[in-house]
């Protein structure tokens, strides 16, 4: 018989839970996820109504690829659970003539996808909820939309345990301490319980640095909000009608069934640095101003009501790519970190990469944009533990 090692992921984000979902996928069977709180606790970072799917990352083409990949995992997770995952809204990308907006359009129709340019006058007559103004490059990609967070990650978490995985709730781990090659890794709970593994992943978003700080990795973590606009008419502002729209920082969704009715709307400007244990202290005057932004781009929402303001906690990498790595001496310990506000749509994608580290297995994706080497200025070699 086949030894099955024992394998632990802390984090029961959108990419602990995705880890775990590919390992027992490729056949893994001793698979436990911990997580701090409970699966979706209101101050995780893949927490919330909704996140963006969208194919446009400017020049790059490496990302729209890894999209293309993530979402024929999300359908197929669709399937499996019998789950609404995923509502293509199409995406209104408004650019200006000298950015790469237009790279963008083409990349996605290098990829088969139904993205077109639009004319000004053409906008205007089809999405007139836009001030579009200055903005000459305006472009439109069918099959970007809306993942339902929440619901992904309860769809997660029910292929998990329907797999045979375990999910072990309000279990925070203090830390991690691997004593040689032959022997068993140690963790360390909150509550004084000590387990052992022989393969560890550990995805823990925003509380990063809690149990890899040794690494000294430049991972900030910022503190970010997300606008919701109530009283506008799902008649012009539901999908169908009103895409899901990028311009520079701002982006926002159509109002869809499960939204409260609301408009949710945000700027991916990073926020200033947070401690992601302290209470949420909302900054009025930076809300106030991506208000007044959001209003100048869509004039509708100078009427609307601002219900609620949600905020969340990005780990940023200094160049915005992920980290998806063994750490320094110690391949049985795999982490992932520097999402940077945009890792949620590829959560199925990363689990499958980090599988694949886990197992030794090829990627489906090279790894070397995202290995930790490249900022080896910063980091330092492993300590004996992790804490």
């Amino acid at each position: 018989m086949v030894h099955q090692p024992q394998i632990i992921i802390i984090g029961a984000g959108v990419v602990g839970l995705s880890t775990a979902y590919a390992l027992l996928g490729m056949g893994m069977r001793n698979v436990r996820v911990l997580e701090q709180a409970v699966v979706n606790h209101a101050r995780a970072a893949s927490a919330s109504l909704s996140r963006l799917l969208r194919f446009e990352y400017g020049a790059d083409l490496f990302y729209p690829r890894m999209v293309k990949l993530s979402l024929e995992l999300w359908r197929a997770l669709e399937r499996r659970t019998q789950m609404r995952l995923y509502t293509p809204t199409g995406v209104l990308s408004l650019g200006r003539e000298g950015d790469d907006t237009e790279r963008a359009r083409e990349i996605a129709c290098d990829l088969g996808l139904a993205s077109e340019r639009l004319s000004a006058s053409g906008c205007r007559q089809r999405f007139p909820q836009f001030e579009i103004g200055t903005y000459d490059t305006l472009t439109y990609n069918a099959e970007g939309g809306i993942l339902h967070a929440s619901i992904c990650l309860q769809a997660l978490k029910h292929a998990v345990l329907d797999l045979g995985g375990q999910i072990s709730e309000t279990s925070r781990v203090a830390r991690v301490v691997p004593e040689g090659a032959d022997r068993p890794i140690h963790l360390g709970l909150s509550s004084g319980e000590t387990l052992t593994a022989e393969r560890v992943v550990i995805a823990i978003g925003p509380w990063v640095h809690r149990l890899l700080g040794g690494l000294r990795m430049p991972i900030e973590l910022t503190r970010q909000y997300l606008l919701y606009f109530a009283g506008l008419a799902p008649s012009s502002f539901g999908v169908g009608v009103f895409p899901a729209f990028m311009e520079r920082h701002l982006y926002g969704f159509p109002i869809y069934r499960g939204s409260h009715f609301w408009l949710k709307a945000a700027s991916h400007e990073f926020g200033r640095s947070v401690d992601p244990d302290a209470a949420p202290h909302l900054e009025e005057g930076v809300i106030a101003r991506t208000q007044r932004e959001l209003q100048e781009l869509v004039p509708a929402l100078r009427g609307a009501e601002l219900a609620h303001v949600e905020s969340c906690v990005y780990d940023v990498s200094p160049d915005e790519d992920f980290i998806l790595d063994s750490l320094p001496g110690e391949p049985r310990i795999v982490f992932a970190t520097g999402l940077s506000g945009h890792g949620f749509k590829f959560g199925p994608l990363l689990g499958r990469l980090l599988g694949s580290l886990v197992c030794g297995t090829q990627p489906e994706v090279p790894l070397g944009r995202f290995r930790l080497a490249r900022f080896s200025r910063y980091h330092t070699r492993q300590p004996a533990s992790v804490a």
